[in-house]
């Protein structure tokens, strides 16, 4: 049900907002003094988020958009996906599975919607497990599968505008390893792409990596795996783009290569990079030497390619510094030329996972796998914002970490009520705490009380209202209060989005704190009447005193639309 709020005499409180804002610069922050997660908790939710150390800020990163990443890691509570406000604020998070990767925002059938993929990711570098779309209620829509009975696989989840979506599979297959050194066959973990129809489940395309590439074309060492139960991962997809044509551009982390596939019959067109590089390089060898590679996109409208290179692996951690890489490909004279690289000012080198994204502003915006960083480059490369999420002096460690960071606008109207918690303080004065977990669109805060529950919505007054800033909000009520309190939360064009459960005060959860106290400046014939009549006398003293202050306001309106 939806509500328009009308003006009505608003009662004076204190207030703050309760989140405790960012860091910034902050160097015990990165020598982990805070600890390997530094976190913010909060009074009316259980949930915490990351509280964050910037670095570096500009206006030039304050486009309105979220940020959104997956933190996981031994430092973390449990997995989560979760999304930031521009300010570091949490906005909205899921947790309740075992892991969970690759949070992005996509269109489907005109629709917005969140997807992600969770399942076990202890499998050998992969993923087995679904991929989950919710929609801007944040209700679970579609659960969707991979085909033939194989598993979902972490790395790739992309719909497109025909209905359809593609995504990484793995699978163990049996080869020839003498290449490598072994004596006979042995399992390796093959690389497929499949596209389905998602309404009907439909396997449209597939694609396997052995079928056309060698086992030799690999940079990974094999050592001791393409043995029973040991399989090797020689390929390792990480990443799908398709373009209008309907080809496929895929990241193999272990071929060192960019390879497009034709999507009608599978076939190689080309590749970039790797053992078997077909282009011409106009950049001394700088755009065809990047290593253990993640998340390779078409941008400037399919004449180049970005990538997040991360030029090093966790069994070679040091060779390299990790950056983002914008390539020039002319795909009839077959040249690939570097035209702007992203060099984090920390020199992170990222062992594992990562993102790079184009902005609408034509900005760059990476994640650094591993490493618990987001960084925001103009489009040439000039660092303008970057943040760290965990201790720059714990890098490379994964005790916290988010496979991949993006940004996108998003619209959340969460179906559940906004939490509500109230708490006596040192001082003996009531404050009141709000969030409403995934609520975009609540711009403010009504605080409202009554001295009885059964009652109508007019019936109820107002004491405060407040801007919503951040996650949670704070009503900082002195000592002054009626018996039930609730909170209306409202939009910019003043329609009421959700109304709180009444929080009972008189409950044993708040009395035992400790003994009532009434501001003598509110009420203080009220005080006279408390001393005289002692403790038993305070609470039917204050309900008269505050049923002859109702009669004097004008009762809220809350007219349906």
């Amino acid at each position: 049900m939806k509500f328009i709020y009308s003006s009505t005499f608003i009662f004076f409180l204190q207030h703050a907002v309760a989140d405790l804002g960012v860091y910034h610069n902050s160097p015990d922050f990165d020598a982990g003094n805070y600890g390997a997660y530094p976190i913010q908790t909060y009074n009316s939710t259980n949930l915490v988020s990351p509280r964050l150390n910037v670095l570096q800020s500009s206006s030039e990163c304050e486009d309105g958009l979220y940020t959104f990443l997956t933190p996981r890691g031994g430092a973390t509570n449990e997995a989560s996906a979760m999304i930031l406000d521009g300010d570091g604020n949490m906005v909205w998070k899921l947790q309740g599975y075992n892991q969970i990767y690759n949070l992005l925002v996509q269109e489907y059938k005109g629709e917005q919607y969140l997807t992600f993929w969770a399942g076990n990711d202890a499998v050998g570098g992969h993923g087995a497990g679904f991929y989950y779309m919710l929609d801007t209620s944040y209700n679970h829509v579609m659960k969707i599968g991979a085909v033939g009975g194989l598993d979902g696989d972490l790395h790739e989840f992309r719909i497109t505008e025909q209905g359809t979506a593609f995504f990484t599979v793995y699978e163990i297959v049996q080869v020839d390893l003498t290449k490598l050194g072994k004596s006979s066959f042995g399992p390796i973990w093959d690389c497929l792409i499949q596209e389905i129809d998602i309404v009907t489940g439909e396997l449209l395309f597939q694609w396997r990596a052995a079928d056309h590439f060698s086992i030799a074309d690999t940079y990974k060492e094999i050592s001791d795996r393409g043995e029973p139960g040991r399989e090797f991962d020689w390929f390792h997809m990480n990443s799908i783009d398709k373009d209008p044509k309907g080809n496929y551009l895929v990241s193999s982390r272990y071929l060192h290569a960019i390879i497009y596939i034709n999507g009608r019959t599978g076939e190689v067109i080309w590749m970039l990079g790797g053992k078997k590089n077909m282009f011409k390089d106009l950049s001394n060898g700088h755009a065809t030497s990047f290593a253990y590679q993640h998340d390779a996109r078409w941008s400037d409208n399919f004449t180049s390619i970005t990538l997040f290179n991360n030029a090093v692996d966790d069994e070679h951690p040091r060779i390299a510094v990790t950056r983002g890489l914008r390539i020039r490909v002319d795909q009839a004279e077959m040249t690939a030329e570097l035209v702007a690289d992203y060099v984090n000012p920390h020199k992170i080198r990222g062992i594992s996972q990562g993102s790079f994204q184009t902005l609408p502003n034509g900005n760059a915006f990476m994640g650094y796998g591993n490493t618990a960083a987001f960084t925001e480059y103009s489009h040439n490369g000039t660092v303008l914002c970057d943040t760290h999420y965990g201790p720059e002096s714990q890098f490379g460690a994964g005790h916290v970490q988010s496979y991949r960071i993006y940004k996108y606008e998003w619209y959340g109207w969460p179906t559940s009520d906004p939490d509500v918690a109230i708490f006596r303080d040192d001082d003996k004065g009531w404050r009141l705490f709000v969030s409403w977990n995934g609520a975009t669109e609540v711009t403010e805060w009504i605080l409202q009380a009554t001295e009885e529950l059964d009652t109508d919505d007019e019936d109820w007054d107002d004491l405060a209202s407040l801007e919503r800033v951040g996650f949670e909000t704070e009503f900082d009520l002195g000592s002054s209060y009626q018996r039930y309190m609730r909170v209306l939360g409202l939009d910019s064009s003043g329609r009421v989005l959700g109304v709180s459960d009444a929080l009972d005060i008189t409950q044993d959860n708040a009395w035992n704190l400790a003994p009532l106290r009434i501001e003598q400046t509110e009420t203080g014939w009220l005080n006279i009447l408390i001393g005289v009549c002692g403790l038993t006398g305070l609470g039917v003293g204050f309900r008269e005193g505050l049923a002859s202050w109702r009669s004097r306001r004008k009762p809220i309106r809350l007219q349906l639309v």
